[in-house]
């Protein structure tokens, strides 16, 4: 556990410094949209971008980290999951409302369901989440076991932790070709 916790700390100073997203991280959302035929348009891409900013500021937690979620849960696609879950981070209504309380967050008037359409509230109420997971677990690895409530939740960290160091090296070599 305390390997964990070390390496999440160096991944997100390292993030800090070397791997903030831009232009390289715009292309790479564009490519998953483009795989499924979704729209990908600069305008599009910039306010995915900034609602994972966002959501990283809001809540602490790297926004590549809250990337390697999204990526692993939907491919950057607003789809309704086998149980319900839906949007980007692949929230289920259920879950939205804890954290709305929890955080004390403003809940939308039309309810949850806007979190399938409304990326950017998704994105805020999934990082929220994977911040409650960590904080009561206290480290990345079982935030994100726990994230998915399936039978796999270890083949699920491993995809997202796995994903999340391919995003840092990736983007540390944007960062130093630019």
């Amino acid at each position: 556990m305390k390997k964990w916790t070390f390496v999440f700390v160096f991944l997100i100073l390292f993030s800090i410094v070397y791997a903030l997203p831009g232009e390289w991280f715009r292309n790479f959302v564009k490519e998953y949209r483009r795989a499924y035929g979704l729209p990908a348009d600069d305008e599009l891409l910039i306010k995915i971008e900034d609602a994972i900013l966002d959501a990283s500021k809001e809540t602490g937690l790297d926004p590549l980290l809250i990337t390697s979620v999204i990526i692993v849960e939907s491919e950057f696609r607003n789809v309704i999951g086998l149980y319900g879950e839906l949007g980007m981070m692949q929230i289920k209504p259920e879950t939205a409302d804890f954290v709305a309380n929890y955080y004390n967050l403003k809940k939308p008037k039309e309810g949850w369901t806007r979190i399938l359409w409304d990326f950017k509230l998704n994105i805020k109420i999934g990082s929220y989440y994977l911040k409650y997971l960590y904080d009561k677990f206290g480290n990345i690895q079982e935030a994100v076991k726990h994230y998915n409530g399936g039978i796999y939740k270890e083949q699920y960290a491993e995809r997202i932790l796995e994903k999340y160091q391919q995003m840092l090296k990736v983007a540390s070599v944007y960062e130093n070709n630019s």
